[in-house]
């Protein structure tokens, strides 16, 4: 399990990946920072936010999904695809690949979060934890989606199509569940993180994004059992 969760760490962190997503998640947040109606409706955040920690929760919150499908879409139908995946239930059990998979990723988007968050700091002199955590869990969902998905439709054509598809479509679906008052869309609020970012309490939020994590990991593991590879 930890030598796919390395292995897996190591091909994202060596690569420009990592030094293209640090950069463009610090631009985009700094920019998001700077903008008029961050400052005149600061008083509305949360206590003790900064503009940089709220430039960085609105810019993953709208495009974190399309970052993390973007570099691992294929994740796990790549090894399927390449028949790689036979070398590693030889070696291992499939949750161990699942669960090796997924630290791996969340790894790597660790160091780049705690990366933006670092500069972030050199500029503004704070660093709020919670906020990196909050980010962090929201990130999660957004892997076991990754995961799940790329298990469910098993070539790399596929799952990258289904993937950036769903990475566009699953923020706008949620954020209008949140808003919507119509009972036909309104209970898929409950399935997504964005209607438990509206809550105040950061624990809550990071305990129900964990809760959907752990259901989403589940169900790809379900999914690979049932699969012939």
């Amino acid at each position: 399990m930890w030598t796919i969760c390395m292995n897996e760490f190591k091909q994202l962190f060596k690569s420009t990946k990592s030094i293209l997503t640090i950069v463009i998640i610090f631009i985009l947040s700094t920019f998001v920072s700077t903008l008029p109606f961050i400052a005149a409706h600061q008083d509305k955040w949360e206590q003790a936010k900064d503009p940089y920690s709220i430039g960085n929760e609105l810019v993953m919150s709208l495009f974190g999904f399309f970052l993390i499908f973007l570099l691992s879409h294929d994740i796990l139908s790549r090894e399927i695809h390449l028949k790689t995946i036979r070398f590693l239930v030889s070696k291992t059990t499939r949750l161990n690949i699942i669960i090796g998979k997924y630290l791996g990723l969340m790894l790597f988007w660790l160091s780049c979060i705690m990366t933006t968050y670092v500069l972030n700091m050199m500029i503004s002199h704070r660093f709020l934890f919670s906020d990196a955590l909050k980010i962090l869990t929201f990130i999660s969902v957004g892997i076991s989606c990754a995961l799940f998905l790329s298990m469910l439709f098993p070539t790399p054509q596929k799952s990258m199509f289904v993937g950036m598809l769903f990475s566009f479509l699953f923020p706008i679906v949620s954020m209008i569940s949140v808003l919507s008052s119509e009972r036909l869309i309104h209970w898929f609020q409950y399935m997504t993180p964005y209607y438990y970012a509206r809550l105040s309490e950061p624990l809550t939020y990071v305990l129900m994004n964990t809760a959907l994590t752990i259901v989403l990991l589940i169900g790809t593991a379900l999914l690979f059992q049932r699969r012939d590879v």
